[in-house]
């Protein structure tokens, strides 16, 4: 197929999409009024079939795409972003400028939106994927690496879901594109977070090329870490985000998550989820929010998914949150 000319189109923010697409003309809507960075092209004519479900912002976007017949993608824009791909069923072969790379199920793909060609998925496919705009990624560099210069670090395109610290990656995805599903980010406390997180775990997780250069960096003392926490519990309420923590205690990100790692045992994100949930915990035995329900509590301090929320709620506490309520009544 000869590759699709790249221009300007009506690209937009969109908090959640579902596309289910099961003919040519489909294929043809979506392309010309989706507003989706590339073309989608059906591989058989005869009942294509392809499921794209996901949303995006000016900075982040994250998609869950699934074909029982296979598909070709073609970019359709300029953009100056990265795309991350986890495939998990089937296998995808992505061209670039200077070759091609296969995806199949336990490896994730990393490439220059600007580098991509096309991409071809097989029958049977399905994959989580995900972009992140340059500018974001070199603000999360300088903040978690104290980069001061304007280049990224170089990636391989292709990298085995095998460690720890990549199957963690996957599973920030996986959580975001379920939070997608219940709120809109912008009413979502913790979704900015999650965004970011995302960001630092490809600096910290992904392989680099050969000869990459890495940073050591300085400890932290005891009146930055309580300077960081302090700045937390200030700002429990708001959409916290790790580079403004660390700013408060006058550190890097990666210096921050090495020192609450190893002075509290949690890295921030975990220590930002335990003081909601004992937030949640003193509201809900409060006669002052008696009126409130459980869920406009938790909603309050960023819990947006009941189910997983109750399960945290039940492992810290000991009971549910129905039983503290009937207790402090």
């Amino acid at each position: 197929m000869q590759e699709a000319v790249r221009r300007p189109i009506p690209w937009r923010p969109q908090s959640f999409f579902s596309h289910q697409l099961q003919s040519e003309r489909a294929f043809d809507l979506l392309n010309e009024h989706g507003g989706i960075a590339v073309d989608f092209h059906a591989l058989r004519k005869a009942s294509p079939h392809l499921s794209v479900e996901g949303g995006q912002s000016r900075t982040m976007s994250i998609w869950l795409t699934q074909s029982d017949t296979g598909f070709l993608t073609v970019p359709k824009l300029e953009a100056d972003l990265f795309t991350i791909r986890f495939v998990t069923r089937g296998w995808m072969i992505r061209r670039n400028q200077n070759g091609e790379h296969r995806g199949y199920p336990g490896t994730a793909m990393f490439v220059a939106f600007e580098d991509m060609r096309s991409e071809e998925a097989s029958a049977r496919f399905a994959a989580i994927s995900g972009t992140v705009t340059r500018a974001a990624l070199l603000a999360s560099h300088r903040a978690l690496d104290g980069a001061d210069d304007e280049t990224h670090p170089e990636f391989e395109p292709v990298a085995p879901v095998d460690t720890l610290a990549m199957r963690s990656f996957l599973s920030c995805f996986r959580q975001l594109h379920r939070r997608l599903r219940q709120i809109d980010p912008a009413q979502d406390l913790f979704y900015p977070l999650f965004e970011e997180i995302v960001s630092y775990q490809l600096l910290s997780c992904w392989p680099r090329r050969p000869d990459a250069p890495r940073r050591d960096f300085r400890a932290i003392s005891s009146q930055g870490l309580r300077a960081a926490t302090e700045y937390i519990d200030a700002h429990l309420g708001e959409a916290l985000k790790l580079v403004d923590v660390a700013a408060a205690a006058g550190i890097g990100v990666r210096t921050l998550q090495q020192a609450f790692k190893r002075e509290l045992g949690t890295t921030p994100l975990g220590f930002i989820i335990e003081r909601r949930m004992q937030r949640v915990h003193t509201d809900l035995t409060s006669p002052d929010n008696a009126d409130q329900s459980i869920a406009d509590v938790a909603r309050r301090w960023g819990f947006v998914h009941m189910s997983d929320f109750a399960q945290r709620y039940r492992r810290r506490f000991g009971c549910t949150p129905t039983d503290t309520r009937r207790q402090a009544r």
